[in-house]
């Protein structure tokens, strides 16, 4: 009787084993499972942190750019209420020039209170110049060159057989540009056509 006993109490003994056993493999798949969806979890939070440090990167070049640009072209506005200035210097020169031909092709003696005017604005004109060009905005040569409707703009078109068409023949009013890529202003041409 004692083997049994002892048969079933092993029997009992085995199925308690085999009972207890059976949740192991379910507790540990369980645990292979919550770790598998929090590695999951983890690299989806990585990805976002990464792409989130890249967007950030990205942002302060842009800003970085962007504030470049706006320092560059700040005296834009300033500078394009000046150009009108810069024109009538120009055209005060180019007239106090010609009365000064004029004088000396005649045999008369030029005034010299024409040639100290000439001088000044001469002077003035220089310093305006240079006051422009330190902020980077430069007088745009144009006559003789092909029209370009981004930097002149046609105001007459005359014939003219020995130059191609489209060329300009003379600029009443020049352009500018700031910083050497953005036109500031265009130049007003005549072309040929």
């Amino acid at each position: 009787m004692n083997t049994k006993n002892s048969m079933p109490e092993t029997n009992k003994q085995k199925l308690g084993n085999a009972t207890q056993t059976k949740p192991q493999p379910q507790k540990s798949e369980k645990k292979e499972a919550d770790m598998a969806k929090l590695t999951e979890e983890v690299a989806h939070w990585k990805d976002l942190a990464m792409r989130a440090t890249a967007e950030m990167e990205n942002l302060k070049k842009r800003t970085q750019i962007d504030i470049a640009k706006a320092n560059r072209y700040a005296t834009g506005s300033f500078a394009k209420d000046l150009l009108p200035v810069a024109d009538c210097l120009e055209q005060a020169l180019s007239c106090a020039k010609n009365e000064i031909e004029k004088a000396k092709e005649a045999g008369q003696t030029v005034s010299p209170v024409l040639e100290n005017l000439l001088k000044g604005v001469e002077m003035t004109a220089g310093n305006l110049t240079t006051a422009l060009k330190k902020q980077q905005i430069e007088k745009m040569e144009g006559l003789g060159k092909v029209f370009d409707p981004n930097l002149h703009k046609v105001i007459q078109e005359v014939a003219d057989s020995t130059k191609p068409v489209g060329t300009i023949v003379q600029e009443l009013q020049p352009g500018y540009t700031i910083g050497g890529d953005r036109v500031l202003r265009e130049a007003m041409v005549i072309v040929t056509k």
